[in-house]
């Protein structure tokens, strides 16, 4: 019967993205890619007729001709004998594709071959191109994508546009967990857990896209860290371990918890989705010197990237993805809706079918994360009706720190910094693992300069400050302490 629901559940939405709305193209001479082709069919049971293999794409950039005569061409010709539709290209089927996932080992440009630079230029992400696979369209510059921020057409009607998503990693371990975990999260009940938002970037756009996610957040009760400092997160900064969603931006390369140099036990939770906004963030896949790469491997299920300068008003729009994610929509779906272009520079990593928020289901056991949501809801924007209900659940004795913080996070939020610096308190002291107490204790410091103890604020911080020599977290302590010294 549990099963019948989740199934039911996930076709909420009139126009649901199907398995048999997803074309599967992977590299032929390439036996990961041939492998990780075959676990997604199995997973996402797959029509065979949907795996489109590709030969004689080894390079992580090709030119366009190479798209044009080894790519784009072999797609089609493959669709027009299976009687598959392309969204772009000729009506000569009877079946309509509607989403591409791309596997390992395929190209990540094509290049540029015109002499213009700026936004004039030929080159783009090869996901980018495929969107408008089979179309005649101006190589030179962004595409305006005609479905940005609409909603996806009828069942029965043409999309003009394809979603096209990628599954890859910087190791075979992160791309058969990208496959594996989406399924997992959606029958466990979907994604709970923390969402992390780190605003502080050089222009006002990008912060006010960041300051948007973190409203998405309020707006449906998710716990939320929100850094609005114009540093990112220390190096370091011992970030909670069930974060499911995080948003940043803007720095290169990674740095704070997802550094190489981090300390090495900080994982997002399963099916995690996770991207920080950076012009060159996916120039490399394997390489965890850029942001996808180091996000996958710290766990996240699906991040985004560009593989160019794209120039920030044509990047994901991390607000509409969010939301859309939320209120149901699977990756593909939302990943299409929140791009501004195609044939340009942003890639989606993850898969499409994945729907971390499915409706009308209830997650299994005791989730914290999931029973917050519902108290957030039933308070009805009341502290005082909140703090009672978290009282409770710490009386419980399970996840009482979890709980503490959340309540210290909600109190921050409304500028009620005493109860603050009592409910990070109270956390630390029922957390068990070093890196949980020291962020409760980083927290409940910050929350008390805020209350107007600043003096005893930095006291504590240098006596912390005192206790941490060789601490791996030692990097975080060090800017708190600087956050609270007097500038001269």
């Amino acid at each position: 019967m549990k099963y019948l629901l989740y199934l039911l559940s996930i076709c909420v939405c009139a126009f649901a993205l199907e398995p048999a709305d997803v074309a599967v193209v992977y590299n032929a001479d390439s036996e990961l890619s041939k492998k990780a082709a075959e676990r997604y069919r199995e997973v996402r049971r797959i029509p065979a007729d949907n795996m489109f293999p590709l030969y004689g794409v080894t390079r992580k950039d090709i030119s366009r001709v190479e798209y044009e005569s080894i790519v784009m061409s072999s797609l089609l010709v493959q669709a027009r004998q299976r009687g598959l539709i392309w969204p772009s290209g000729p009506r000569n089927g009877r079946k309509q594709l509607k989403a591409m996932v791309l596997m390992p080992d395929l190209p990540l440009r094509v290049m540029n071959d015109a002499p213009q630079g700026g936004r004039n230029h030929t080159g783009a992400a090869l996901d980018g191109e495929l969107a408008l696979l089979g179309a005649r369209f101006p190589t030179q510059g962004m595409g305006f994508n005609v479905l940005y921020k609409k909603k996806m057409p009828g069942k029965n009607e043409k999309q003009p546009v394809m979603s096209v998503c990628r599954i890859d990693g910087p190791d075979e371990k992160s791309i058969f967990r990208m496959i594996n975990d989406p399924v997992q999260v959606e029958r466990s009940g979907g994604l709970h857990g923390w969402v992390v938002v780190d605003q502080g970037g050089p222009y006002k756009e990008g912060d006010d896209m960041m300051a948007a996610v973190a409203d998405c957040a309020r707006k449906h009760h998710r716990p939320l860290f929100y850094e609005t400092s114009k540093s990112t997160l220390a190096d370091s900064f011992p970030l909670m371990p069930r974060t499911s969603v995080y948003f940043g931006w803007y720095t290169n390369p990674p740095n704070g918890p997802f550094a190489q140099k981090a300390p090495s036990e900080f994982r997002f939770a399963k099916g995690a989705i996770a991207s920080h906004l950076h012009s060159f963030s996916a120039v490399g896949i394997r390489d965890t010197s850029h942001w996808v790469g180091a996000l996958l491997a710290r766990g996240a299920c699906v991040t985004a990237g560009n593989v160019a300068e794209p120039y920030l008003s044509a990047c994901l729009d991390y607000q509409f993805f969010y939301e859309r994610l939320l209120a149901g929509d699977c990756v593909g779906e939302a990943a299409l809706l929140a791009s501004p272009t195609v044939s340009w520079q942003t890639i989606v990593l993850g898969d499409p079918l994945y729907r971390p928020f499915p409706k009308g289901v209830t997650p299994k056991g005791d989730n914290p994360y999931a029973q917050w949501v519902e108290m957030h809801k039933r308070a009805a924007g009341d502290l005082t009706r909140l703090q009672a209900s978290v009282n409770v659940k710490m009386r419980a004795g399970k996840d009482g720190g979890v709980y503490a913080e959340m309540f210290a996070w909600q109190c921050l939020e409304e500028k009620e910094f005493g109860k603050a610096v009592e409910y990070f308190r109270v956390a630390q002291a029922y957390y068990k693992s070093k890196n949980d107490k020291i962020r409760a204790q980083l927290m409940m410091l910050s929350a008390l300069a805020a209350d107007g103890e600043r003096e005893d604020a930095l006291e504590g911080a240098e006596q912390l400050l005192r206790e941490s020599t060789g601490s791996p977290y030692l990097p975080a302590i060090t800017k708190t302490v600087e956050a609270l010294t007097p500038r001269k």
